[in-house]
């Protein structure tokens, strides 16, 4: 009787039990505009199918070890051209043991003040001619089909690879510019002192997403490196990249140059999180783990 007891309790034993898991997300609740931010779920039992929902974008994670369990990782942020202060939504999304989980919250984003920038640069590249629209169209269109790219598989680690040797900015993200006294939209980006053919190396490992020389950016390259998680280069001279080719973070992608609107050789840098341009720089000097603890930790329950 006794052998019995004990071969059922090693039975029992065998298999993982779900009524101690628990999970949890952890975000901030406040936040400035422009600036990128993490968030991650965590749970101690397998999990499937973790999602993200931020500023109207789903955005697929990934589930890998961490710790004495899962976690999926996230960097999320907002546009400084298009977004207002105030409160938004965040909803997190994963299944477990067969149960739907859901997790939300709001994010306060603060004002940040960006300074004014006031360039001079060739009249067409303000006011292009007709026979150039069409061409303007089809290459937004493009460029709105590449930052829609949405693959789960993380293939980005942090801090990321600086895109040049040494990084000196000559125009910060998120300044208003003025071009040939004309008002434009803020600096989605950050420009780089760089003379033209220096070389370009990938931030992050990915995959070109989508490569040309455009109207206003010039010689162009965006890399996926999942998660939602785009990194896009301007201005080039030249490409040494083409589309779907896979690239390690470090690779030389492109040298870089004065094409598109510029004002001298430099490189346009950006950084693109589930649709949002955000600032690119602050993320070179931290981490994702050192991101995270600025965030709160909150349970989550199933539905």
């Amino acid at each position: 009787m006794r052998i019995k007891k004990f071969l059922l309790l090693l039975f029992l034993l065998s298999f993982p039990s779900y009524a101690h898991a628990a999970s949890w997300v952890n975000f901030p609740t406040s936040w400035d505009i422009g600036q990128a931010f993490a968030v991650s779920i965590t749970s101690n039992a397998d999990y499937s199918n973790p999602v993200v929902t931020w500023m109207n974008r789903t955005i697929n994670l990934n589930v890998e070890q961490g710790g004495a369990g899962k976690i999926s990782y996230g960097l999320l942020g907002s546009d400084v051209r298009n977004v207002k202060p105030g409160n938004y939504k965040i909803l997190f999304e994963f299944v477990q043991n067969g149960k739907k989980y859901k997790a939300s919250g709001n994010i306060a984003l603060r004002a940040r003040k960006y300074p004014r920038e006031n360039l001079s640069v060739n009249p067409k590249m303000v006011n292009p001619p007709k026979k150039e629209l069409p061409r303007i169209r089809n290459e937004q269109k493009l460029v709105g089909a590449a930052l829609r790219t949405m693959t789960s598989q993380r293939r980005w680690t942090t801090p990321p690879q600086p895109p040049l040797t040494n990084i000196t900015l000559t125009s910060h993200y998120g300044k208003q510019r003025v071009y040939n006294g004309q008002p434009r939209a803020g600096h989605n980006g950050a420009d780089i002192r760089a003379v033209t053919g220096t070389q370009v190396h990938a931030p992050f490992a990915g995959t070109v997403i989508l490569t040309g020389f455009h109207y206003y950016a010039g010689g162009s390259v965006y890399i996926d490196s999942g998660n939602g998680v785009i990194t896009a280069f301007f201005h080039l001279s030249e490409i040494n990249v083409k589309n779907g080719e896979k690239v390690a973070k470090g690779q030389v992608i492109a040298k870089s140059g004065a094409t598109g609107r510029v004002t001298g050789p430099h490189l346009h840098y950006s950084l693109i999180l589930g649709g949002q341009f955000v600032d690119p720089i602050p993320l070179l000097s931290t981490s994702i783990h050192q991101m995270l603890k600025k965030g709160t930790q909150s349970q989550v329950n199933s539905r």
